[in-house]
């Protein structure tokens, strides 16, 4: 103490201990502190603040106790400086709500947690349900592709077979025969290209540089697409990218097919078109406000045969119902699918009567995605 004051009682000898306080612990030492030690004989914990010679407050806490020796009435008292005390009460209040905090969010991210795993379990529900509804439907098309074809290929065959050991047919028989394996032969057209959409779930594509005009002369082979009285115009202002050769190759023969499926028979020639050229495309088509520009490869492929008046979109499902049902092949369906695993896109347009178009967009660089 005497060191804290920059005092010493030798000094001061005839000041009295209240001389010592300030102004505040002075008027509550004589009015409470002295009656209770008179009244009780102690006093414990009682907060004074004393001055020192250079006029700063040191708080003390003291316990004070009185004797009496010969005569004499004592008070012994045992002070602690308490200085640091409010830092500690702030430092302890501070840890106290960081806790409660702590406790708080971690009540909060439990909740999320418990939140997160509801989530989790419908998400593995619906994953299930998914996964369930993806086998049986490549179970349904096994079997209409594989299962299918034998059946259509024994009519065709027994048609034929009628027709070659029967030359004396009436002509309207000839002519329900000839429908008959005209028919056949679209539906088993219809089951390969199935099987072929099949096929490509499980499908990598080999990634390599490609020469457009190689494979539309390769799928005009093919599809015999010049049996129909066609004439096919290229146009290729784009010739070269990166894609895999054999399915951009299926694809095209598809697309043939599909225009000598559907010929106008008003038109003496089926006329097919064919361009590109490379545009510059945002390559995040689902992603609002997002925009990275790469070179695409545009391909446009249109006919003059009969068309469809149907929504565009649904040209491309595998199976529709409607009254144009019969002109559409799921060879589009295919198209798509192999367009969508070179992270392209593909567009059918068309007016009934007037031909169908589609463009089709072909990243001319691949990359992992």
């Amino acid at each position: 103490m005497q060191l804290e004051l920059g005092i010493t009682f030798s000094e001061k000898s005839h000041l009295r201990i209240d001389d010592f306080l300030t102004v505040g612990s002075r008027i509550f030492f004589q009015t409470h502190f002295i009656p209770l030690i008179k009244m009780r004989g102690f006093a414990q914990e009682i907060y004074l603040s004393f001055k020192s010679a250079n006029g700063s407050h040191i708080p003390v806490l003291l316990n004070v106790k009185r004797q009496n020796n010969m005569h004499l009435e004592e008070m012994h008292c045992g002070g602690m400086i308490i200085s640091n005390r409010n830092r500690f009460e702030k430092e302890l209040l501070l840890a106290k709500n960081a806790a409660e905090e702590a406790v708080s969010k971690n009540v909060q991210l439990l909740k999320i947690r418990s939140e997160l795993e509801l989530h989790q379990r419908e998400l593995e529900m619906q994953l299930g349900k998914l996964s369930a509804l993806h086998r049986q439907h490549q179970k349904i098309l096994k079997v209409i592709a594989h299962d299918l074809q034998e059946p259509l290929r024994k009519s065709v065959f027994f048609a034929d077979l009628i027709k070659s050991q029967n030359p004396e047919l009436p002509d309207n028989v000839n002519d329900k025969l000839d429908r008959i394996i005209l028919f056949n032969k679209h539906m088993r057209q219809m089951v390969i290209s199935l099987q072929r959409i099949e096929e490509l779930e499980n499908k990598t594509p080999n990634f390599q540089d490609v020469d457009l005009e190689s494979l539309i002369e390769k799928a005009v082979t093919i599809s015999e697409v010049k049996r129909s009285n066609s004439d096919i115009n290229i146009e290729l202002s784009s010739q070269f990218f990166q894609g895999d050769a054999e399915l951009l190759k299926n694809m095209f023969v598809e697309l043939f097919l599909n225009s000598v499926r559907f010929i106008n028979p008003e038109n003496a020639i089926l006329l097919i078109q064919i361009s590109s050229v490379t545009v510059q495309r945002n390559v995040y088509v689902e992603s609002a406000e997002r925009y990275l520009y790469e070179d695409f490869i545009k391909i446009t492929f249109s006919d003059n045969g009969i068309g469809f008046n149907t929504d565009s979109s649904v040209v491309f499902k595998i199976f529709q119902r409607g009254e144009q049902f019969d002109r559409i092949s799921p060879g589009l369906a295919y198209c798509r699918r192999i367009v969508e695993l070179h992270h392209g896109s593909i567009i059918a347009k068309s007016i009934g009567g007037k031909g169908a178009g589609f463009t089709l967009f072909i990243p001319v660089k691949q990359k992992l995605f």
